[in-house]
């Protein structure tokens, strides 16, 4: 997994790439401290260059979220696609983290 960060209209947007899965629970962290240091009050996960999630990459999802909601923040998906909108609409993710 790759990952960008900007911020845009007020909010922080983490762009993921490539595949997101049990291998990349350690530079998972790094999306996690970059939405939790963010002064943006939204943040928003585009995961439109994700070609692959597994359930791994589901919990890491979850995970952020909850960070997310203990920081008193807002997190939001977006760009959801292909394989990965398969997994997230299995998973029935839309029910805990907005999705855009």
């Amino acid at each position: 997994m790759e990952f960008r960060t900007e911020t845009a209209d007020g909010q922080l947007v983490v762009t993921l790439s490539e595949m997101l899965t049990f291998d990349d629970h350690e530079s998972f962290r790094g999306v996690v401290t970059a939405i939790v240091d963010s002064d943006a009050e939204t943040a928003v996960l585009d995961l439109s260059g994700l070609t692959m999630i597994d359930s791994a990459g589901i919990g890491m999802l979850l995970l952020a979220n909850d960070r997310s909601a203990k920081q008193g923040k807002t997190l939001r998906l977006r760009g959801v696609q292909g394989h990965v909108a398969k997994v997230v609409e299995l998973s029935r993710l839309e029910q805990l983290i907005p999705i855009d």
